[in-house]
């Protein structure tokens, strides 16, 4: 059901664009980050969130419970819808009207999360570092702060790889996939639901996002993936002491790295750590694959946005799917999340050096073919 509803509306959205494009239209040439031709609707996020509660009916309807027939798992999901809807709320007039500041965006995010701290039990307890971990213990506060930067980064980090086709729904397929499959190895069967109807409210939204984008996610959809996503792990690694803490980041390590990667970046060039560029590794995809076709090579599989996109994919599913395979290995999480930090440093720089090769030379900031 949450699949049907979210890929029914996502349709309707841009069969019925003509009436609505004058305001949720994202316009091409506004920023160095878009890639899109033409003005294309960006409340993907609408049918996303339509789909999940859709889903919850369903379950509701069949069951006689929000989230099925399981005493005692004290899933506070009106705590989460509460937590969540401000933000959603907030992401859907930026795409409406694209004047929402930073700092508020940023502000919202945090208090997003610490009210997710205290109606939803969404807590960080831990973060598999020793030292850290006792003060956590001893001052309830330093966790309301901590959980509350983790969710606002995650909700950000999400925000910036929504930047080619299909590639946060493809990222947040991933990661909900490897949520499911880990709740089910513990008996999280609540968690699993969820994780399963974000992920099937997403691939409803995915039919008309990949690979030709005729409908984009928007901050408010990409505010709501990033906002279950880390919802959902935390409460996993919370409820369940033998998965690792490192087991969270390592499960959403791409668009983390990326995030903190680009602000370090940025600061090196004298840029605010929020201000905008075509420097993300989707955007160098694009921008080589461009001076490929310009140079005489077949054009790529599905076009450049959406080539860009999977090929980006292909790197990020990889921590993701390896954290899920060894949720309790501390060591080898660490490991894991140190060696995909160096490996995405190495294909950046790799594909920034051919973008600036003179016989690859493109101006980055143009829109990406396809």
């Amino acid at each position: 059901m949450a699949f049907v509803m979210a890929a029914a509306l996502a349709w309707l959205i841009v069969r019925t664009k003509h009436w609505h494009l004058h305001l949720t239209a994202d316009h091409p040439g506004l920023g160095p980050q878009k890639h899109h031709e033409e003005a294309t609707p960006r409340i993907g996020g609408l049918a996303i969130l339509i789909g999940l509660m859709a889903g919850l009916l369903a379950l509701r309807a069949l069951t006689g419970e929000w989230l099925g027939p399981v005493p005692g798992d004290g899933i506070a999901l009106g705590g989460l819808l509460l937590a969540l809807l401000p933000l959603y709320a907030l992401g859907m007039v930026e795409d409406l009207h694209q004047s929402v500041s930073v700092r508020l965006r940023l502000g919202l995010s945090l208090g997003a999360g610490a009210l997710a701290w205290v109606v939803a039990d969404v807590r960080i307890g831990a973060l598999g570092l020793p030292g850290i971990d006792g003060w956590l213990r001893a001052v309830p506060l330093l966790g309301v702060v901590v959980t509350a930067v983790a969710v606002a980064g995650l909700v950000h980090a999400m925000n910036i790889i929504d930047g080619a086709n299909g590639l946060l729904a493809g990222v947040s397929l991933v990661v909900f996939g490897a949520l499911a499959w880990v709740a089910a190895q513990f008996g999280e069967v609540a968690l699993l639901r969820l994780a399963v109807l974000g992920a099937a409210a997403v691939a409803g939204f995915g039919v008309l996002n990949f690979p030709r984008g005729r409908l984009f996610c928007g901050d408010a959809g990409a505010y709501l993936i990033g906002f279950l996503c880390a919802a959902l792990v935390i409460l996993l690694v919370a409820r369940q002491p033998a998965i690792s803490p490192w087991f969270a980041l390592a499960l959403v390590l791409h668009p983390v790295v990326e995030t903190l990667y680009s602000a370090w970046r940025r600061f090196r060039q004298g840029m605010k750590p929020t201000e905008p560029d075509a420097r993300h590794m989707h955007s160098l995809w694009m921008a080589v694959l461009r001076a490929r076709t310009a140079r005489g090579a077949a054009p790529p599989w599905l076009g450049t946005n959406a080539g860009a996109a999977w090929r980006t994919l292909l790197l990020a599913a990889l921590p993701t799917v390896l954290a899920a395979a060894m949720p309790t290995r501390q060591g080898g999480l660490q490991l894991l999340c140190v060696a995909y930090a160096a490996l995405f440093i190495f294909v950046v720089k790799r594909l920034q050096a051919s973008v600036e090769a003179p016989e690859g030379t493109v101006d980055v900031t143009q829109p990406a073919n396809g």
